[in-house]
């Protein structure tokens, strides 16, 4: 029996162009000012290790993880995002998203987990109208963890405190949302953005 559903959240309760574009020249930001190279120049070697890292793993990589491996921790990269953009002001508040989560709270404890920093997640969810509906919010702040890592989705349901299997894992990425949740006996469920979130009747 289901208890409670965890939604991802970038590209599952919202998609915004201008919000990855604002998140990619942050990445830039942060790496020339790390290593004191030019803008251009940062973009440049970026780009080329997510590609490489792409190669490597099979799907499109984050620019947490680029970063990463030239060194920038995650908590300087976290600190320049929050600092370089307000990802709140790129979103509209999404009134059909609204309604379908408030019906599914009438059932269901609620929560969101993300790669995101608290402060930037919570500002896109204060934007779309939805972050007073959520019982709980996990980021990489919360566990100093990033998904697909299982420790992450594991230390979910110990805060949640429920079982794996009463928990529904709701994403738009296989590799970094769903696979993970099912290695654990988490029910998933794979969405192309909130517009299959209108459309769902749990």
């Amino acid at each position: 029996m289901i208890k409670a559903i965890v939604f991802d959240l970038d590209g599952t309760l919202y998609n915004s162009p201008l919000v990855l574009k604002h998140f990619a020249e942050a990445a830039y930001h942060t790496y020339a000012k790390s290593k004191q190279v030019e803008y251009e120049t940062a973009k440049q070697l970026i780009e080329e290790r997510r590609a490489e890292l792409k190669k490597q793993t099979g799907h499109a990589v984050p620019y947490t993880r680029a970063l990463l491996s030239y060194g920038i921790a995650i908590s300087v990269w976290h600190q320049e995002n929050s600092a370089y953009f307000d990802a709140g002001e790129y979103i509209h508040e999404d009134p059909q998203l609204k309604l379908a989560l408030k019906q599914m709270k009438v059932k269901y404890k609620l929560a969101v987990m993300t790669n995101n920093n608290q402060v930037q997640a919570e500002r896109i969810l204060i934007a779309l109208g939805v972050f007073a509906l959520f019982d709980q919010v996990f980021t990489y702040n919360s566990f100093e963890m990033l998904k697909p890592d299982p420790g992450f989705f594991k230390k979910i349901i110990e805060a949640m405190n429920i079982l794996p299997e009463e928990c529904l894992v709701i994403g738009d990425r296989s590799d970094v949302d769903l696979e993970p949740a099912q290695v654990l006996g988490m029910k998933t469920l794979a969405v192309m953005g909130p517009e299959d979130i209108y459309k769902l009747k749990l």
